[in-house]
């Protein structure tokens, strides 16, 4: 019938959560490692960050791939406060052998310590900062099938690798750190 009309409206683009402000982001990666320098593969690694200027917080993770690399691709702006917090907690038998009770057991002694930081860290079964014949009963009640996971502990227990043990006969002497924080990122491209 030759009907028409229109009509006029203003639109009004707002950017609430902050994706088009001036501040770049980052790019925050990383490399799980053994102390034999192995990667560690399938580890969730959680990145919480504070952006600057009010904006919202980031909360995100990750998984290690089979060489133990971790990215996190523009996931927090330049000038934020952030953490990496690695955790792996799965098959608590892996690399657990009843030889390793004897090890325990001689480092227990004074016969033959472990020799390594490390090695007293995933020794504490129990997570009582301390190796004792107790991480001994629970590493048997694990390799029996009595546990399916170690009820106060995780399979995998991460250390900064830029942190120095004050005695590294004594791990347990200071609380280590099992994450990573950084503040005011000011890098394009930052490894931890």
């Amino acid at each position: 019938a030759g009907n028409a009309d229109f009509c006029e409206t203003t639109l009004t683009v707002q950017d609430n959560i902050g994706t088009c402000s001036n501040t770049s982001n980052v790019v925050v990666s990383g490399i799980l490692k053994t102390e034999m320098l192995n990667g560690v593969e399938e580890s969730e690694v959680n990145l919480q960050g504070t952006p600057p200027n009010g904006l919202p917080e980031v909360i995100t993770f990750d998984m290690s791939d089979n060489l133990g690399s971790f990215w996190f691709i523009n996931a927090i702006p330049m000038g934020s406060n952030y953490t990496i917090t690695p955790k792996k907690n799965d098959n608590p038998l892996n690399g657990l052998t009843t030889y390793d009770l004897v090890l325990i057991s001689k480092h227990i002694l004074g016969i033959e310590p472990l020799g390594s930081p490390y090695k007293m860290i995933a020794a504490d079964a129990n997570k009582s900062n301390s190796v004792t014949t107790f991480d001994i009963v629970e590493f048997r009640k694990l390799i029996l099938g009595i546990y399916q996971n170690l009820p106060n502990n995780e399979s995998w227990r991460f250390v900064d690798n830029s942190y120095t043990f004050p005695n590294t006969d004594n791990p347990f002497q200071e609380a280590f750190p099992e994450s990573r924080s950084v503040s005011d990122m000011q890098s394009n491209d930052f490894n931890i």
